[in-house]
């Protein structure tokens, strides 16, 4: 059973001198014998502060040459790292410790994070800063020790538990996922057979995606230093950084949200040349606009995949070309899945042409074992075997889905169901719109009605009679069509910067401006 370490470790052995890991921010760019060495250092380091193994140490970090050494140490020492969101505020950080009975951390210089980590962890429990001393935490700088004292790499068992990674939290705080050693193999391997990534060192990958998310950490980080390749550091995302990283490095693969390719694109130095070298973009997290995919698809080297996964389950549908198509996706490998009715148990399916809630075979070694100390939680998502993803889809003759929204985000207004995404798509083709987000307002004669809330694109003034005239010249089902629109300058989100609706739905009801 290999851990992330051993999977470093092996890689070290067949190419010592190739480069592993390339820092933006100083000249560092250690080669896999050179990472090796460092991070025996840095787990003995942690050792002599009092880490061992099977304690639960969390990592509050931005995407750093640091965070990589962290968790990789922590791997090599058998402790379990907590991959905390660094976005989150600080009394939310310390909730999280003291609910996952954290026993350590390793932390930004912010001396504000600092005070609420250490009032929540136990006494005298190692802290550690990246980015200088603060006071009541180490400089991770000095974290070095004498490697001469470390056991050997530990062998855990299959159900031991690896890694804790967190769910986006947007409807309260984030839930621990708990991810067993089993699953560290198979949440990389998938990517050869869903996106065509192959073993080797012609691999070149940009850290777009934070190393807490588990795009990041697997999908970015491990399976680049698993298969030999070099992994470049994004500490800070900037769109005409990423733009020129991508040129000057003749990056390979890239795997992140839409979000961050729309920025890209409309850098003031992007042009579909500096992509050139670019031979796998894979996006997932949240839908894409679809003249977005097809920019990408005309301008950017190599082929664009779609990934739907979950912290929880990793991936379970993709597609291999989804131009024209930004919503279809089909069964992975690794993935066993059923759509069922809302409500229903693992054997109510529904038919082609319906909608139901995306369930998936809980057995793969994909998926994660449990939530942290949240037994109902796990209780609500893990039934009969099966995870139930809360995700609506569309099934078609064929076996492929339609990926369409959320159970809980969906509109029950005059007896129809809407999604909001179905909304949200239409709107964001008008000009005047730079963001939108559509929730249903509670409303005494429909139940609900459909309010968009926008935020309107550039110094334009996107008026409500105007997003309305759209919508009616679009496909848009007349019902499906919004009855109020309230402008803003920001959509509320979360540190994994998805719009909160829950949010939204408390402040629209009394704002919006009602169209006919």
């Amino acid at each position: 059973m290999e851990t992330p370490f051993d999977l470093v470790r092996m890689a070290a052995e067949r190419t010592p001198d190739h480069p592993a890991i390339v820092d933006d921010r100083t000249d560092r760019a250690p080669t896999y014998g050179e990472l090796i060495t460092e991070i025996e250092a840095v787990a003995a380091g942690f050792k002599a502060r009092g880490m061992k193994p099977g304690d639960r140490i969390a990592t509050v970090l931005p995407n750093l040459y640091e965070h990589c050494l962290a968790l990789l140490a922590l791997y090599r020492l058998g402790a379990v790292p907590a991959l905390i969101n660094a976005r989150l505020e600080p009394v939310e950080v310390a909730e999280l410790i003291r609910d996952g009975e954290i026993t350590g951390a390793v932390i930004t210089a912010n001396p504000a994070l600092a005070d609420a980590v250490a009032e929540v962890l136990p006494a005298g429990a190692p802290l550690l800063s990246v980015g200088g001393g603060v006071p009541g935490a180490v400089d991770f700088a000095d974290c070095r020790g004498d490697t001469a004292g470390l056991p050997p790499p530990l062998k855990p068992g299959e159900e031991d538990l690896a890694s804790i990674f967190y769910t986006s939290g947007t409807t309260g705080l984030p839930k621990g996922v708990m991810i067993p050693h089993r699953n560290t193999v198979s949440r990389i391997v998938w990517l050869s057979s869903q996106a065509g990534i192959t073993y080797g060192t012609h691999n070149r990958t940009l850290g777009l995606t934070p190393l807490s998310h588990a795009i990041g950490f697997w999908g970015n980080f491990l399976i680049t230093l698993a298969y030999n390749g070099t992994y470049y550091v994004v500490s800070q995302f900037d769109p005409a950084a990423a733009v020129e990283q991508i040129e000057r490095h003749a990056i390979t693969f890239v795997f992140t949200v839409p979000t961050i390719y729309f920025a890209m694109t409309k850098a003031n130095n992007y042009t579909p040349a500096k992509m050139a070298s670019l031979r796998h973009v894979l996006y997932g997290g949240q839908a894409i606009l679809p003249q977005l995919l097809d920019q990408i698809d005309a301008e950017w080297g190599g082929t664009v995949t779609h990934i739907y996964g979950t912290t929880e389950t990793m991936n379970s549908l993709y597609h291999a070309d989804p131009v024209g198509r930004p919503a279809t996706l089909y069964p992975g490998f690794y993935a066993n899945v059923r759509l069922v009715r809302f409500g229903a148990d693992s054997d109510d399916r529904v038919a082609p042409g319906e909608e139901g809630e995306l369930i998936v075979d809980a057995s793969a070694d994909t998926i994660f074992t449990g939530y942290l100390n949240r037994p109902d939680a796990t209780a609500e998502k893990l039934r009969d075997g099966w995870y139930y993803t809360g995700d609506v889809c569309r099934l078609h003759d064929n076996g492929e889905m339609d990926l369409i929204g959320r159970v809980d985000d969906v509109i029950r207004s005059g007896g129809e169901n809407i999604h909001p995404e179905e909304v949200e798509a239409v709107l964001q083709d008008h000009p005047g719109v730079a963001e939108v987000s559509v929730v249903g307002i509670a409303d005494d004669y429909w139940v609900q009605i459909v309010v968009a809330c926008v935020v309107p694109a550039g110094n334009g003034v996107a008026a409500a009679a105007d997003l309305d005239a759209h919508c009616r010249a679009s496909s848009l089902a007349n019902y499906k069509r919004p009855k109020g629109y309230v402008f803003t300058d920001t959509l509320p989100k979360n540190a994994a910067n998805k719009v909160l609706r829950r949010v939204l739905r408390e402040s629209a009801g009394d704002s919006f401006e009602a169209v006919g």
